[in-house]
């Protein structure tokens, strides 16, 4: 009995489908046709007489529609399937928009709705190819809550990097619904904005252009800690985040030598004009180590944009999320932290989703394709306990 029942209510949904495209294509021609009467050339009274025995034609089948209408208002029975066909062929021939079909054929919009539904069964029309998967709206909403800072373009970027292609716009549809099997959730997401950074000095390969700045943090809240952060403008990759004892030409030097003895000394490095960088002890190691150095202007915020981007985000991205920095030794292993999270997993704007290290080292993955929309199952994450946040990338590349 169940299976008979299943069968009469597929068969009637195709009957509804059949009806609606060929309700369509009728309507279509009859746009053709008229068009093609507009332009001929014949009187025009012909003409006038033709359109509007059309419209004679459209408001008898809309006058039939109310009168049957007005009958079931008295006797309060049920439109017949056939009768529902009468209208889904009147307002898809005519091109009657769904807000205007109660006031032209007397049907209200959830009744048309609950007709067009029973055509939509889930069980047996198959998935829409633009449909996200759940386990791919599951993954975007894991993503966002271990990095909530991060934008819609950040977060498609990173699952670009795991061989998923999901565009920005799709990113921010997700997030707008309720998280997969939860109970809905208002998930907002802040898009970062990227400072626009001075091009004065391009940089066309690793380690030809390098930037250096410091900043200050507090330890307990209480107790300023200078920190120097060296980056490559090339791949943004972070060569360099090193907290300070103080803020001399000393520590601030060892920091630098430390990095290029590391990675190798560039060819230009860009600073503010600080004492530390105008002195004579910076002075030397730029001739010995045979690097040009630039200077930005001065008391002028974005000079050196590049590396003060990078200590915005080291700050509020990753610092923040840490209750209180204890000590020195704290601060230094939040450091080399950060300094792993921000080349190996977090993607980046500016590289178009790419990770640092990938530019840095030219080992750039593919682009994935527009039809891979499945989670693989080579997805690597990694926790950094201190800040709670959690990076993802495939262990192919890893």
């Amino acid at each position: 009995m169940d299976r008979n029942l299943d069968i009469t209510t597929y068969a009637v949904s195709l009957i509804v489908k059949a009806v609606i495209m060929a309700s369509r294509f009728s309507g279509r021609a009859r746009k053709r046709s008229l068009k093609r009467l507009a332009n001929m050339d014949a009187d025009t009274k012909e003409k006038e007489l033709l359109f509007l025995r059309d419209k004679v034609y459209q408001l008898e089948m809309q006058v039939s529609i109310l009168q049957k209408r007005i009958k079931k208002q008295q006797k309060k029975p049920r439109y017949m399937i056939r009768e529902r066909l009468f209208v889904l062929w009147h307002k898809e021939t005519f091109q009657i928009p769904r807000r205007k079909i109660f006031e032209q054929l007397g049907v209200s919009r959830s009744t048309l709705y609950r007709w067009l539904n029973t055509i939509q069964d889930d069980e047996q029309a198959s998935i829409p190819a633009n449909k996200t998967p759940k386990e791919i709206a599951a993954l975007t909403w894991e993503i966002t809550k271990t990095n909530i800072s991060w934008g819609r373009v950040r977060i498609a970027d990173q699952l670009a990097l795991l061989n998923v292609f999901i565009s920005a716009s799709t990113v921010r549809n997700i997030l707008q619904r309720p998280a997969p099997d939860k109970k809905p959730t208002s998930a907002t997401t802040k898009k970062t904005v990227e400072n626009e950074e001075l091009k004065s000095i391009p940089a066309w390969y690793p380690n030809h252009v390098w930037s250096i700045d410091t900043t200050k943090l507090l330890c307990w809240g209480l107790w300023p800690i200078q920190l120097c952060v060296v980056i490559d403008h090339f791949s943004r990759k972070v060569v360099s985040v090193t907290p300070l004892e103080g803020r001399n030409a000393g520590w601030i030097i060892n920091a630098l030598e430390t990095a290029i003895e590391k990675h190798g000394a560039p060819r230009h490095i860009i600073s503010d004009q600080g004492s530390v960088f105008i002195g004579d002890v910076f002075a030397d190691l730029m001739e010995r180590r045979s690097i040009m150095p630039r200077l930005g202007a001065i008391g002028k915020h974005g000079s050196i944009s590049v590396t003060e981007r990078v200590i915005k985000t080291l700050k509020y991205e990753w610092l923040k999320r840490v209750p209180i920095i204890k000590n020195f030794d704290h601060l230094t292993e939040l450091c080399d932290e950060f300094g792993s999270w921000y080349n190996l997993w977090r993607p980046h704007m500016k590289l178009e989703g790419l990770r640092p290290d990938d530019v840095y080292y030219d080992r750039k993955p593919e682009k994935p394709d527009r039809a891979s929309k499945t989670v693989p199952s080579s997805i690597e994450k990694h926790l950094f306990q201190q800040t709670r946040v959690t990076g993802y990338r495939l262990k192919s590349v890893a």
